[in-house]
């Protein structure tokens, strides 16, 4: 069994654009969960670690925020598929190693929730019709 952190659903801000603000906050919290790990890492005290630790899941769930509001600004409101990617990725590259993260857990192809339907990504599409029509810029 892969073990696996279970997120849910992350409620987005209002307003949110995708801006270079909305970019350098995902950067931002990421260095505030560094700055966290560092207090987390030298605690010593079980006590002090405890709270030390509850820093640190702060941060990290400011990092998740951080991301869905720009995945949101970016007009995607459903990451599940882009996660599957991304876990097929890590697969091929050796470092995720198990099968279904937690009992119950749907794939790609066996998902009640949604279905699975491979669309051709359109990359390098723009510059092939670029080439043929005679490099527009």
């Amino acid at each position: 069994m892969q073990d696996c952190v279970i997120l849910g659903s992350v409620a987005t801000f209002d307003g949110v654009a995708p801006d270079k603000a909305q970019a350098l906050k995902v950067l931002e919290e990421a260095s505030e969960v560094y700055n966290a790990w560092q207090v987390w890492d030298e605690c010593r005290d079980d006590e002090a670690k405890a709270e030390c630790r509850q820093s640190l899941m702060e941060e990290c769930a400011d990092v998740v925020q951080a991301t869905a509001n720009l995945v949101k600004a970016c007009g995607c409101n459903d990451m599940r598929l882009h996660l599957m990617d991304c876990e097929d990725r890590d697969r091929k590259r050796g470092r995720v190693t198990g099968s279904k993260p937690y009992p119950g857990a749907c794939g790609r192809e066996g998902c009640k929730r949604f279905v699975f339907v491979p669309i051709p990504r359109p990359y390098g599409v723009l510059s092939k019709i670029k080439a043929k029509i005679g490099g527009l810029k």
